[in-house]
């Protein structure tokens, strides 16, 4: 078993899992559909792999850096290519790549030298059937109430907000692209979460007076996760 994949076991139960998963239902089930081709990088325990194959959706490809992550998820869900590769430097397995209707990356980006964002952007968008489209969920940098998710893994080595990460699909100048950026919502599941959810606007209220009234720029989206989505239009 390799470090990562024992790191993994160590910080996720099954509670973790299935709120995971709920949050990926939640944000991004409209953009899914059976019979899509799928490339996820960075497939984690898998809990984006179970929602798709929930969705009817087995043609998958996966990619990670870890190959006992790698194998573990592809033994435990229905995936048709792996590979074992860096996010940062795709060029050796890039011709074995297929063209995909769904380019998936949960928490990846951040972990990217700065100088590969580009290339990478590019590389994945290339990737895309017409009609298709890049997700890519990052931490959000543009709020003070993202400072766990940015600061808690000391391998992070970026930080992105709504702006910043217009500016990165701008800066990548991909051709007939269309870019939205969202916050990663927390699902209205049950009680607890509609408290939650709430809460949770009062805070983004309060925190958008406070940069209001600190003169700077301030932004839009305050959720501690947020989402590029870079749709491909021919």
């Amino acid at each position: 078993m390799s470090d990562y994949l024992q790191y993994l076991e160590g910080i996720y139960g099954e509670k973790s899992f299935q709120r995971k998963l709920g949050y990926i239902e939640h944000n991004f089930r409209r953009l899914f559909s059976p019979g899509q081709r799928v490339l996820e990088i960075g497939p984690g325990f898998g809990e984006f792999l179970t929602f798709c194959n929930r969705v009817g959706i087995t043609d998958i490809d996966i990619i990670d850096r870890d190959a006992g992550v790698a194998r573990h998820v592809a033994e435990k869900y229905n995936v048709r290519h792996l590979w074992i590769a860096e996010a940062e430097d795709l060029a050796p397995i890039r011709g074995e790549l297929r063209r995909y209707d769904r380019i998936f990356l949960m928490q990846i980006m951040e972990h990217v030298r700065k100088s590969a964002l580009i290339p990478l952007l590019r590389t994945l968008y290339a990737q895309l059937n017409a009609g298709g489209a890049l997700i890519i969920t990052v931490p959000n940098g543009g709020t003070p109430l993202g400072l766990v998710e940015r600061y808690s893994d000391i391998t992070h080595e970026n930080v992105f907000s709504e702006l910043s990460l217009r500016q990165l699909a701008s800066m990548a100048e991909l051709p007939h692209a269309r870019v939205e950026v969202r916050g990663f919502c927390i699902p209205p599941s049950d009680l607890l979460n509609i408290v939650r959810i709430g809460v949770q606007k009062l805070l983004h209220t309060a925190v958008k007076l406070v940069m209001i009234a600190n003169g700077g720029v301030y932004f839009q989206i305050y959720h501690p996760n947020i989402t590029l989505i870079v749709h491909r239009e021919a």
